[in-house]
């Protein structure tokens, strides 16, 4: 229970009102977005990337550069841990290594570490007494809950928070052009991915320009199969890309992930090729493998009425980072308030 604040020192008590956070590690542009909004309001906040982008480290010389890198990653942590009141660590896989340096932090779990990773049984152990141990615990998308709540019931679910103004506005080129948005894996539903880019290839020909990223471990499949794959460069470019699509066809995955919402706060017209139950209406076509090409073909025909404004409407009301950093906040009051 937290303490009443009559009882806490005045310094205590000015703390709590603003904390200062230390984001460690980012997860699809999470940290981020909430570090631009919670700056804009003057709070005390910052962002640690991880020690390196993943590798491979091979040999005896490449574990011993991994160790030595993760080693000053680790003294480097420990510092700017003492330096703020809060470290909120993106990812539970990450605590691995950040709990060398930050014992006491807030977890923000994201999907592969709490949905994959906790159930390698070399790295479960870690992940696990690491959701056990954390101030609080948060997770991104909705189906994270079963991976999360077994172990902290007291987890909280923070909707992706995405930054409506900084998506440029729905603006379809001339020619037809479908977008898939994620890349081209199994935890994406690459395989009814593929289907959607046949039967869209079967029904539209040439037609219609269909393209994605060149991202994935399957992203030659979906160039035999007939998408014309762009390159990964910044990220406006590919918030461009969305938001000149005629239609975007969302990952199978059965959730609504950054890049969905990134084409939903731009407006654009989105096909899901698989049900979204865990979802309270979204403005997005949720339907079967099968259906999505009819799906895409209605939105391409003017047969579905779409209205951009409403869907960034939505984004902002449901997934905006306004709100988000509002409700991280309050959390991270509470998690200080309870120290004592």
């Amino acid at each position: 229970m937290a303490p009443e604040s009559r009882d806490l020192p005045v310094s205590t008590i000015a703390r709590m009102s603003s904390p200062s956070v230390l984001h460690v590690n980012d997860a699809a542009f999470t940290a981020e977005r909430m570090i631009t909004e919670a700056v804009r309001r003057g709070l005390d906040w910052s962002l640690m990337p991880k020690a390196a982008p993943a590798r491979e480290w091979r040999g005896i010389t490449g574990r011993v550069r991994r160790a030595v890198i993760g080693g000053a990653w680790v003294a480097r942590l420990a510092v700017a841990a003492r330096q703020h009141d809060i470290v909120h660590v993106h990812s539970a896989s990450t605590l691995a290594h950040s709990r060398l340096g930050a014992p006491r932090y807030v977890v923000h779990c994201h999907g592969t570490d709490v949905r994959t990773t906790q159930y390698d049984p070399a790295r479960r152990a870690s992940v696990v007494d690491g959701l056990l141990r954390a101030e609080a615990v948060l997770y991104s998308t909705p189906d994270l809950a079963e991976h999360v709540l077994v172990h902290r019931p007291d987890a909280v679910y923070l909707p992706v928070p995405i930054d409506v103004d900084a998506v440029p506005e729905w603006a379809p080129g001339a020619r037809p052009q479908v977008v898939f948005a994620s890349r081209w894996s199994p935890d994406k539903g690459v395989a009814t991915q593929l289907v959607v880019v046949r039967d869209l290839v079967a029904r539209f020909g040439d037609r219609v320009d269909l393209v994605g990223l060149d991202w994935g471990p399957c992203a030659a499949e979906a160039a035999e199969a007939g998408v014309r794959l762009v390159p990964r460069s910044g990220h406006a470019d590919y918030l461009a890309l969305l938001a000149g699509a005629s239609v975007v066809v969302g990952q199978s995955a059965g959730i609504l992930a950054a890049s969905e919402l990134e084409a939903l706060a731009a407006g654009a017209p989105v096909v899901v090729p698989v049900p979204l139950p865990l979802y309270d209406r979204p403005p997005v076509l949720a339907v079967q493998a099968g259906e999505a090409a009819d799906a895409v073909a209605s939105v391409l025909d003017g047969d579905h009425p779409h209205d951009p404004a409403a869907v960034r409407g939505w984004t902002r009301s449901v997934h905006g980072v306004v709100s988000a950093v509002d409700m991280v906040t309050g959390l991270h009051r509470t998690v200080l308030a309870s120290r004592g």
